[in-house]
């Protein structure tokens, strides 16, 4: 199911979700996931390759523990998430551009 950035958040409802800017803006930064439980696995992929979506490690206020920023910029592209806790750290991603 499609999820829309908001203010910076989403919130997941199942393990795979495609991800898509606020307002449809050409680019978007993603700083927090909301939902899931501890040991939760998420998948999360473009919606399209013209709204870009960023998510951010570890910047100030996110839950995510990241390789470093990764932008969902192609719709092949993905980024696996494992909740510890309340933090969503990086599995692996793939860059499909």
């Amino acid at each position: 199911s499609e999820l829309t950035v908001a203010s910076g958040e989403i919130t997941v409802t199942s393990s795979v979700h495609t991800v898509d800017t606020e307002g449809d803006a050409a680019s978007d930064d993603l700083y927090t996931i909301n939902g899931g439980s501890d040991g939760s696995i998420l998948t999360l992929m473009s919606i399209t390759g013209t709204r870009q979506v960023t998510l951010k490690d570890a910047a100030s206020g996110t839950n995510l523990r990241l390789a470093g920023d990764f932008t969902l910029s192609s719709s092949n592209d993905t980024i696996t998430l494992m909740k510890k806790g309340t933090v969503w750290r990086e599995i692996s991603r793939s860059d499909n551009a």
